[in-house]
């Protein structure tokens, strides 16, 4: 299954493509293909590899996370690189899917703009953020303090650093996710949030079972324009 979202905001034009994996016991395989038709979706509408700017996985399980999180270093490498995410949500998955991707393009009318990644130091798996044409999009932040609120207020400062480092701030965020544990209630979530980041009008709060770490009970995505 393949569906597509499109996002105008501040005349840009962003197009979400999200594939669910077929399973066939190979869950890098079943990855790589899930990738390539969410690829071949974005060239479609016109849209170009080498302005994807996040990339999100879905997986059922920590294996099947941690596979396809390879799966993706391999794909979306070079020139496809871009601010990423992975969780485990199975509820999340139709019967017959190891694995869901969501890959976010923009569109560049000019030819001569191009992608910015900025690593972190040392270099892992995700970048600190791409910047592509006034926008930037930053890779999940997490944290393993051993309380939730505790992780919110080491999340926010990490984003601080990145917003700052990105030459950006709060007041020009244009998307605040927060994948959080549903260990933790909706209540709680929503007031955590709140309180740490008080300065954000628009939230999204996605609900998952897990992350690359067993003690992260929240991830939260950003981008703001620059």
């Amino acid at each position: 299954m393949i569906s597509r979202v499109w996002v105008l905001h501040e005349g840009r034009e962003l197009l979400k493509v999200s594939v669910n994996g077929i399973a066939n016991g190979d869950i890098e395989g079943e990855s790589r293909e899930a990738m390539e038709s969410a690829l071949s979706a974005l060239i479609e509408a016109g849209f170009h590899d080498d302005h994807i700017v996040r990339s999100r996985l879905y997986a059922r399980d920590a294996e099947a996370r941690q596979l396809a999180s390879n799966a993706r270093l391999s794909m979306l490498g070079g020139h496809r690189r871009a601010a990423s995410s992975s969780y485990i949500d199975p509820e999340r998955l139709p019967m017959g899917s190891s694995i869901a991707v969501d890959l976010v393009a923009q569109r560049v009318h000019r030819p001569e703009v191009s992608k910015q990644v900025a690593e972190y130091d040392p270099i892992i798996a995700p970048p600190m953020y791409v910047a592509l044409d006034g926008m930037v999009f930053f890779s999940g932040n997490t944290d393993t303090a051993p309380e939730f609120e505790q992780q919110l207020e080491n999340i926010r400062a990490k984003i601080d650093a990145c917003l700052k480092a990105a030459g950006t701030d709060w007041s020009r965020l244009f998307d605040f996710t927060a994948h959080v544990s549903k260990t933790i209630g909706p209540r709680r979530a929503a007031r955590g949030l709140a309180t740490y980041f008080p300065e954000v009008a628009s939230v999204t709060i996605s609900s998952v079972i897990g992350y690359s770490a067993p003690e992260k009970l929240v991830e939260i995505e950003v981008a703001a324009s620059v």
